[in-house]
């Protein structure tokens, strides 16, 4: 199997460049990417491949998260110090939270129907917090402080817990969901770590010092660590096909890890400088690439 690009989708220009978190709907088969420097969540389709809309006025949007069985669309509008909520089908805002200063990432506590909203601080890097919001009463019901500048985030529903990247000191902090407090932290052997995944009992870490980092989600240990030709973003898998890909927008590539056994690297593909942001669809098994100097999608399949 080969990644081979299949289309290109065009995306209204913003007066910079800037993309940042992406997800999918599969019962709409639409892609939700945030278009940070344009103050709006940009809308494809991923059936026609096609650009449809824009949900506009949200400031600063960062972070963009899908939470299929509850059909919420979640953002972090991180120059607005709030997260915003939507009913993902028919993308109906729900309400917006005011949180801490400069939301990025997100996870999703769904048995007790938290959003955790990871914030950076004021000033950015220092006070960091992550809020925890209610949806139901679209409160915030606790502010946990962090030990750093937070970034990726991901909730394990089989452990009951979430994890979130640390930057500096370089950790994976280990947060529990019934009454939330950070139980312990892993310590990530790279620097920055950045892009993060879960998958049968492994943490995927892509930190800035050029490292894929695996670790034992239970106690932490290293299980393995392959280099990365620059600095990390994003991380996509698919578990059907054990498929990890990392995105990384200088110099423009996009690596393809084999995730069955042994992390093994497939192949590195060429996108577009600055290109840090990618989607996947699990339906047509496409890798979205956002790329911010042509303000498009670039549409790559997996060949058998």
């Amino acid at each position: 199997m080969s990644l081979t690009r299949a289309g290109f989708i065009p995306i209204p220009p913003a007066a910079a460049p800037g993309f940042d978190h992406a997800d999918v709907y599969p019962p709409g088969r639409r892609m939700y990417v945030a278009h940070t420097a344009a103050d709006r969540v940009d809308v494809l389709d991923c059936g026609r491949q096609t650009f449809l809309r824009s949900l506009p006025d949200l400031p600063g949007v960062a972070g963009v998260l899908v939470d299929e069985p509850h059909d919420l669309l979640f953002t972090s509008d991180r120059a607005g110090a709030r997260v915003s909520i939507f009913r993902c089908s028919n993308e109906e805002l729900l309400g917006q939270v005011a949180v801490g200063p400069h939301p990025n990432g997100l996870a999703y506590d769904r048995n007790r129907r938290r959003l955790y909203a990871f914030n950076l601080g004021e000033p950015l890097g220092e006070n960091c917090t992550a809020s925890i919001v209610d949806i139901d009463s679209m409160q915030v019901v606790a502010e946990l402080p962090l030990p750093g500048r937070p970034r990726w985030a991901l909730y394990d529903e089989e452990r009951d817990c979430i994890y979130a990247n640390i930057r500096e000191p370089a950790q994976i902090v280990v947060i529990e969901a019934q009454q939330p407090r950070i139980e312990r932290a892993f310590a990530v052997p790279s620097a920055g770590p950045h892009g993060l995944w879960l998958d049968q009992g492994r943490l995927f870490c892509a930190a800035d010092g050029g490292a894929l980092v695996v670790l034992d989600r239970d106690n932490g240990n290293v299980l393995q660590s392959l280099p990365l030709p620059g600095v990390p973003d994003v991380v996509m898998h698919d578990p059907n096909l054990a498929r990890l890909y990392v995105a990384i927008g200088d110099p423009g590539v996009v690596c393809s890890f084999d995730t069955a056994a042994e992390l093994e690297l497939l192949e590195t593909v060429k996108t577009e400088e600055g290109a840090h942001t990618t989607g996947w669809d699990p339906d047509r098994r496409c890798l979205y690439v956002f790329c911010p100097a042509s303000s498009g999608a670039a549409v790559y399949e997996e060949d058998d």
